[in-house]
């Protein structure tokens, strides 16, 4: 038996490795590990008082925080029956949309664009004024500009607040966003063309994974009180009968191992199901296979451009002097949960509160837990053919990197690991 080992994976966010293990020089078993050190947030908030839990989990990840914030607000108004004001749901929304923009840009143009020019990194392609890079790092700051003007500040957003945002975004600062927007939208389906003509795609088998996602219902949005997987649907809170989510002890995440799994999460899913539905998008070519997800990601982009400006003419219409918040109710205590689409893929967060206003339990679910069964089928799929050495080693990476892994936002818990094994990174290991 030989051992394969990628460590670490690079051009992810965070930390994890791919294990292939070869019996007669064959591909006989895959595992991902997701092994940033454990963060604990579900632990970290029971005993919080409800409003501070907000604050705490978008600390998860830098690049995500707008989404857990928003997820979790919204959690903690439905168990308080809170229904925020329009013009507080439009504010949140652009925040929302502004770092789906920048993860979207981030993935494709500093992540993925390396692979199809076979440079090793972003920066020789910087190195060299590559022009679809330098736009992507322009594109990336934009929906970071979007999330600064509707958060308040780019990471960790303080502007949404119980029963809806603090404050209105200044004209000027929404005439500015306006203008920066109408340039993107004129330029975007040009830098769209160029970036998937560039093609440089391995083979790929058929996408691995029941597709799984929220805000499907009369139109394609990005939050939704019921989940879509294939042609059935059920109700978010009944998120964990349906994951059947278990610890494992090859991993600092949660597996996903509910009898209507695997699943699939992220942009490719969400576009197979809005095809499915006639929402919207063209479905990526199958060919591509899980390769497909940064192809349903650039269309993704061209939505969120649109959105976006029809977001911004609503707030520019708006009247000033409407309310911002709802008025706060007394917690008698109960259960709120709450489902969005993150970049990467479904994002759930519940909570059980006390009478008190206290915490006593709370469950994180992200995009990347739920992929990480799917990952390693994917490349067993994908590879099973393949015998050399190096060429195993970079495929299994790549694909792993099609799923835009955010790894520091699946792992919640503590692993306790008897083996003093160390991985080699892409050498093997024979017994």
């Amino acid at each position: 038996m030989t051992r394969l080992v990628v460590d670490p994976l690079t051009r992810v966010e965070g930390h994890g490795r791919v294990e292939l293990m070869l019996k007669n020089g064959r591909l006989d078993d895959v595992k991902v590990r997701l092994l940033e050190s454990p963060r604990l947030f579900e632990a970290l908030v029971v005993g919080r008082c409800y409003d501070e839990v907000p604050d705490l989990v978008c600390r998860i990840c830098a690049i995500c925080s707008a989404a857990h914030k928003l997820t979790s607000l919204q959690a903690l108004e439905n168990l308080m029956a809170i229904r925020i004001p329009t013009i507080a749901a439009v504010i949140r929304e652009l925040l929302l949309l502004g770092g789906h923009l920048q993860s979207h840009a981030l993935h494709l143009f500093c992540l993925i664009l390396p692979d199809l020019c076979d440079t090793p990194d972003l920066l020789v392609l910087l190195q060299r004024k590559d022009p679809l890079a330098q736009a992507g790092i322009k594109l990336k700051a934009f929906g970071n500009r979007i999330q600064e003007i509707a958060g308040g500040r780019v990471v960790h957003p303080v502007n949404p607040v119980f029963g809806g945002v603090a404050y209105f975004p200044g004209r000027q600062e929404i005439d500015s966003i306006s203008e920066e927007l109408r340039h993107w939208q004129a330029c975007w389906p040009d830098l769209c063309h160029q970036f998937l003509q560039l093609g440089n795609y391995p083979e790929a088998c058929p996408v691995i994974g029941n597709a799984l996602a929220t805000g499907l219902q009369e139109a394609f949005a990005l939050n939704g009180e019921s989940l879509c997987y294939g042609e059935e649907q059920i109700t978010s809170s009944d998120y964990a009968q349906l994951l059947g989510e278990r610890s494992r002890n090859d991993s600092h995440a949660k597996d996903s191992v509910g009898e209507s799994g695997p699943f699939l999460t992220g942009a490719l899913a969400r576009a197979r199901l809005a095809a499915d539905k006639k929402l919207r998008f063209d479905m990526p070519a199958e060919t591509y296979g899980i390769h497909g997800n940064n192809f349903a990601q650039a269309s993704e982009i061209g939505w969120t451009l649109q959105r976006i400006g029809q977001l911004l003419e609503t707030l520019r219409q708006a009247d000033r002097s409407e309310p911002l918040r709802a008025t706060l109710k007394q917690v008698n205590g109960g259960v709120g949960t709450a489902a969005t689409e993150a970049p990467r893929g479904l994002l759930i967060h519940h909570y059980v509160v006390d009478e008190w206003g206290k915490v006593v339990a709370a469950d994180i679910v992200t995009p990347t837990a739920i992929n990480q069964r799917v990952m390693a089928a994917q490349i067993m799929a994908d590879l099973a053919d393949e015998e050399d050495h190096e060429r195993l080693c970079k495929g299994a990476e790549r694909i792993v990197r099609a799923y835009d892994p955010c790894i520091s936002c699946a792992v919640h818990l503590v692993r306790v690991e008897n083996s003093n094994e160390k991985g080699l990174s892409c050498q093997k290991r024979s017994k």
